[in-house]
């Protein structure tokens, strides 16, 4: 899909129009300066615009795409040019690092407020994370059962804390309402690795949109060498609805419209989210409130506090890019994760090959983490022409150990080339001539013959014939003369 359609959805208001002004001097993805506009602006107007329910309206989003490729980095410095004007020192005075634990993101929100006492403003606590190489800090962040707590507290601006020791003292501190923005870039490679489903259940990576980036395009290099970003124009409208969210707390609503529409979304993403599997479902758990709060800033920046169905539609494109991310990012991870498994013949040869072709019964069976049987694996080598098994003598009482090796199997000559004959060609077969359909039997009716029956002898035994008896002779007398 070509650039400008696929942001046009989610163009709307100040900000759409600043992104789209900037665009031509940028290879950043759109939805990418989008996403990093909406995190530093919403940053900045942290505690001065709330959503109807009264909760914090920051957006935090994360960019996704590999080196290079994804620039990440000209979308977020492309943002910068886009609110630097607006929002004045903001990002030079509150932006931060990463932070690797829960109990220095507690202490980095009030030292920031306690900094902020002095300052003509009174108390400011506004502080702005920015992570160009979040999985580095993941790393740490996973190590530490508390961090995630703390992240998922400040999103929702609830009371924070830390305890600590000092001279033998247990000492608490304490932020009531904390104001964190955040915005950090990884790679699709170490999301696989390092966004585990645990943290996800428990919600700590739903309260973040992540946008999958790629280049937009490439500019012809200037013949002056100018950065092109610093032709980006200044966003005259956003700086002042900045100027007007900082003179007072400002609570948003939706109009009559925009409130059904609302519901309609909230009940349309508890359906979507009862069809989906749970590693998926468990990064959407609050796309809703995510609605609400994009809409929130997008309506801030036209200095209205009246939210309508049009800036709740663009919010929701917004997070629909998002879902779609998520699910991108869950099937490469799902495809980086899955284990392939061997058969256990190239088990025992990729085993063998590491050892210089040679090993002994004992190390072979613990090379294969004692998964098989001896038997399986002597039944698995008889099979295999290229290695061998040899019972060695060994001058040490008991049994004479097996060495298996990989041997060389003599090449198979290829079979000589059989000729091709040509193809003969075959006259059509003619079709046979239809059986005629067998007359019914004739009845028997009287005086007919019988029908005929075949009649299979059996060969009888033969009997000895009975000796006959010799004729009785007669006697003839003859007269006495």
């Amino acid at each position: 899909m070509d650039e400008k359609a696929r942001y046009e959805p989610m163009a709307y208001g100040p900000i759409g129009a600043a992104v789209k002004a900037a665009m031509p001097y940028t290879e950043a993805d759109p939805v990418g300066v989008h996403a990093a506009v909406l995190a530093l602006f919403s940053a900045a107007l942290n505690g001065s615009v709330l959503q109807p329910n009264g909760r914090p309206a920051v957006v935090w989003t994360a960019l996704a795409g590999r080196s290079r490729v994804g620039r990440k980095g000209y979308a977020l410095s492309t943002a910068e040019a886009i609110v630097r004007d607006a929002i004045g020192d903001f990002l030079a005075l509150r932006r931060q690092g990463g932070i690797s634990s829960g109990a220095s993101l507690v202490q980095t929100l009030y030292e920031t407020e306690q900094d902020s006492l002095t300052s003509e403003g009174g108390m400011d606590g506004r502080t702005l994370i920015v992570d160009e190489e979040w999985s580095t800090t993941l790393k740490l962040t996973n190590r530490d059962a508390k961090y995630s707590g703390v992240l998922r507290t400040a999103w929702d601006g609830k009371r924070v804390s830390n305890v600590t020791k000092k001279d033998g003292k247990r000492v608490e501190v304490t932020v009531d309402t904390p104001a964190l923005g955040f915005h950090v870039h990884i790679q699709p490679a170490a999301w696989a690795k390092y966004i585990s489903l645990t943290e996800a259940q428990g919600g700590s990576f739903n309260r973040i949109l992540p946008v999958m980036v790629e280049r937009s395009k490439l500019l012809r290099t200037a013949k002056n060498r100018r950065n092109p970003l610093n032709e980006i124009k200044v966003s005259t409208s956003m700086r002042l609805a900045y100027e007007w969210a900082r003179k007072e707390v400002r609570e948003m609503e939706l109009s009559d419209a925009a409130a059904e529409r609302y519901d309609d979304i909230r009940a349309e993403y508890e359906d979507v989210m009862d069809e989906l599997p749970e590693d998926v479902s468990c990064f959407i758990e609050r796309a809703d409130e995510q609605v609400m709060r994009v809409a929130c800033v997008l309506t801030a920046a036209e200095r209205k506090t009246l939210i309508s169905v049009k800036a709740l539609e663009a919010a929701r494109a917004f997070v629909e890019f998002s879902i779609a991310s998520v699910k991108q990012l869950i099937s490469q991870s799902n495809v980086q994760k899955a284990r392939t498994i061997l058969p256990l013949d190239m088990k025992i040869r990729e085993k063998l090959t590491l050892h210089n072709g040679e090993m002994t019964s004992t190390q072979l069976y613990r090379a294969l983490s004692s998964r098989y049987t001896a038997g399986q694996i002597i039944d698995a080598v008889d099979e295999m022409p290229d290695v061998e098994a040899e019972e060695v003598k060994s001058k040490r009482p008991g049994l004479n150990p097996t060495v298996f090796r990989l041997v060389d199997v003599p090449a198979e000559p290829e079979p000589e080339p059989k000729p091709v004959k040509a193809p003969v060609k075959r006259a059509p077969a003619r079709k046979a001539p239809a059986k005629k359909a067998a007359a019914p039997a004739k009845k028997a009716t009287a005086g007919s013959p019988p029908a005929t029956r075949k009649v299979v002898k059996k060969a009888a035994t033969a009997k000895k014939a009975a000796p006959r008896k010799a004729p009785a002779r007669k006697r003839v007398e003859v007269a006495a003369s």
